[in-house]
């Protein structure tokens, strides 16, 4: 079974306009900027360990609630829930990998350590969910996980507080991790297997192109301020939000260097990028200009794609 890689190109892109980003409001040097690209290539993957073990950490929790009942001779009213959770085959395949076992360890996760109170509100949430007591035996108990996770995990907001108290960027890793742990949920409901995505990017190629990226786009930034402004001239550089004036240059680098990338894929991923992370307006205002200079850009031929090319040019001399 074949898995893509973890980090996308886009994703990829939203972490290299936080470094340029962060460079704007600092005075960090670009070989402290490319650790913390590599530290926050690493977190991503953390992350995806820590909410795949959360699934062992409910289980834990609902075990603990049966055996509360248990020993206060209740009547459980946990029980609908032993076959759901604690029975359910892809969370006993994640406490049983050696892989995540000996990851969580090695690594020294364990942010719930100290704060409990999230697991007991998730588990709260699903033991009130209407659609697991109306299940029945005959319901698969991971296309019920799978459900659990969409309709009750992904859309809770104490867990997605305390992530993002977490670690810088979780927040805007989010949606791309609940998109994996999906992905693995749904092949283990096909294969019955756990199969871990041990890859955080597709290549190296894919790895360089963000740092070739960043250095693009520092090294021409002069020249892209130029550029903007032609196009620009009622707006002094100042008035450009920081965050727009950065995604313009970065799609300049790609129009201009990047040759294996589609002048259109280009375009498109800023303007969605700016949806997510600038102003309002500010869609409108990057595909107006982009279109502009994309243009400007074809007629003195410095646009070259369809050209076999390789972006391979990650050099780290500073």
């Amino acid at each position: 079974m074949r898995f893509i890689s973890m980090l996308n190109r886009r994703h990829i892109r939203v972490k290299i306009l936080q470094i340029l980003y962060s460079q704007n409001r600092s005075k960090s040097t670009s070989k402290d900027l490319y650790g913390y690209f590599n530290k926050t290539s690493k977190s991503f993957y953390q992350f995806f360990i820590t909410q795949l073990h959360f699934f062992v950490l409910l289980k834990e929790e609902t075990l603990r609630r049966l055996e509360i009942n248990k020993n206060n001779y209740f009547k459980s009213e946990f029980n609908f829930l032993v076959d759901i959770i604690v029975k359910n085959k892809f969370i006993e395949a994640i406490e049983n990998s050696k892989y995540i076992n000996n990851y969580i360890e090695k690594k020294e996760i364990d942010y719930f350590k100290n704060d409990s109170t999230v697991i007991h509100k998730v588990f709260e949430k699903i033991y009130d969910a209407e659609f697991l007591k109306n299940s029945s035996n005959d319901d698969d108990s991971v296309s019920l996980l799978i459900k659990i996770y969409k309709e009750i995990i992904v859309t809770n907001s104490n867990l997605f507080e305390f992530y993002e108290d977490c670690e810088i960027g979780w927040v805007d890793d989010f949606p791309l991790i609940n998109t994996e742990i999906l992905n693995t949920l749904r092949n283990f409901s096909k294969s019955n297997k756990l199969i871990i995505n041990k890859t955080i990017f597709k290549d190296a190629d894919d790895k360089s192109f963000g740092w070739n990226l960043y250095k693009k786009t520092t090294e021409n930034e002069l020249d892209y301020e130029n550029l903007i402004s032609q196009y620009t001239p009622e707006w002094e550089t100042e008035r450009i939000a920081i965050i727009d004036n950065i995604l313009l240059k970065m799609c300049i680098s790609e129009l201009k260097f990047f040759q294996n990338i589609p002048v259109n894929v280009s375009l498109n991923e800023y303007v969605e990028i700016s949806k997510d992370y600038s102003s309002p307006k500010s869609s409108g205002f990057i595909n107006g200009i982009l279109n502009n200079i994309m243009r400007d850009l074809k007629d003195k031929g410095l646009i070259k794609k369809n050209i076999k090319h390789s972006d391979n040019l990650l050099n780290l001399d500073t």
